[in-house]
């Protein structure tokens, strides 16, 4: 190309690059259409075949089934009762809360030779937590989606590089729509899981997350920093882009958090509020009250999520522009509901208010 092709080149470049982000972050007349996949639900074998390989399981007779748990879990509760009840958990945990705060649903503890070890959840799954020398380190045990924890679990879980626990294989029994959650039910059930730890403790870029929680969200198990934006992934609070400042990026990032601004997750490691956008402004949001994780529509098919809790339930959609030139709306949604976010610029600050349409 001549020289002199030059800036027309560049121009012509820009001018794609802008209409695309037009077109994915600004609604417009023109009417999209959305895949729809028929439900299908999992095999045995299927199921069987997604278990890592660092995770062995024998069948037990003598467990509580799943079945007979989640009956249990039914049951309704006095108020007294549930005092007890939940003060018995704080009282269990103490330790772990102390440490990890609500960002896990606590299942089990132990200490051994002055380290603290517990199994917990979250929306990506279960983790071994572990507290030594008064630092808190979390490990995602790389489990399928499949996968159930009991709640009766053995009183000594660990022993040395393994890890037991009691559960089943479960899946989606029937299509299913918020607010209920799937039905589910229990596929291979009475099941000593035997949890190799070396597996699970191996951190190649030694960032505090290990290799199977970033191959699960996309992260570069060899990188301790995915963007190469100078802040390490393990306290970047959007690690999977380099966080820009823009009137509309700032939009987006405000957004978020006022959503989380009263849940104190702002400095949680191991909690994330994840979305997918094709939205550039979405992608490079640098939110202080919450860590996010943020990818391309095309990318949900990648991501595996638990099926008890959902990995990112939370939507937040395109903008969309008003007659008045400083205002525009945003849709949201939620397990709980949805609506739509108004939003007014002015003297070169965001002014937002939540309105709610539907509740679930």
């Amino acid at each position: 190309m001549k020289l002199t092709h030059l800036p027309l080149f560049v121009f012509i470049l820009a001018s794609c690059t802008t209409d695309r982000k037009e077109d994915a972050c600004f609604e417009n007349d023109k009417e999209e259409k959305t895949a729809y996949q028929e439900f299908r639900i999992d095999t045995l074998q299927e199921i069987l075949r997604a278990n890592p390989s660092h995770v062995k399981f024998t069948v037990d007779k003598n467990l509580t089934s799943y079945n007979k748990e989640t009956q249990e879990d039914r049951k309704s509760y006095s108020e007294a009762e549930d005092k007890k009840r939940f003060k018995a958990y704080d009282d269990t945990f103490r330790e772990l809360i102390k440490n990890f705060g609500n960002q896990f649903y606590y299942i089990n503890t132990e200490k051994v030779d002055g380290i603290v070890y517990g199994i917990g959840q979250n929306m990506f799954g279960y983790w071994l937590l572990e507290v030594k020398d008064n630092i808190p380190d979390a490990y995602y045990l790389g489990l399928s989606q499949f996968t159930h924890f009991s709640r009766k679990q053995p009183e000594h879980f660990i022993s040395g590089n393994k890890l037991v626990a009691y559960g089943s294989f479960v899946r989606i029994s029937e299509s299913w729509a918020y607010p209920f959650g799937p039905q589910r039910e229990a596929v291979k059930d009475d099941l000593v899981f035997e949890i190799d730890l070396k597996a699970v403790k191996k951190d190649s870029d030694k960032d505090r997350f290990n290799n199977l929680f970033e191959k699960l969200v996309l992260l570069n198990p060899d990188s301790a920093d995915t963007d190469k934006d100078g802040i390490p992934d393990f306290t970047d609070s959007n690690p999977l882009y380099r966080s820009e400042k823009s009137k509309f990026t700032d939009l987006y990032t405000l957004i978020i958090d006022r959503e989380y601004g009263q849940n104190d997750f702002g400095k949680a490691s191991y909690f994330f509020t994840g979305y997918f956008s094709d939205c550039d402004y979405f992608h490079h949001i640098n939110p202080t009250e919450v860590k996010v994780l943020i990818y391309p529509e095309n990318k949900s098919s990648e991501l595996q999520s638990d099926y008890r809790l959902g990995m990112f339930p939370e939507y937040i959609g395109k903008i969309k522009r008003d007659k008045d030139k400083n205002r525009f709306f945003i849709n949201y949604g939620s397990g709980s509901g949805g609506g739509y976010i108004e939003a007014l610029f002015k003297n070169r600050q965001w002014a937002l208010s939540k309105q709610s349409t539907y509740n679930i």
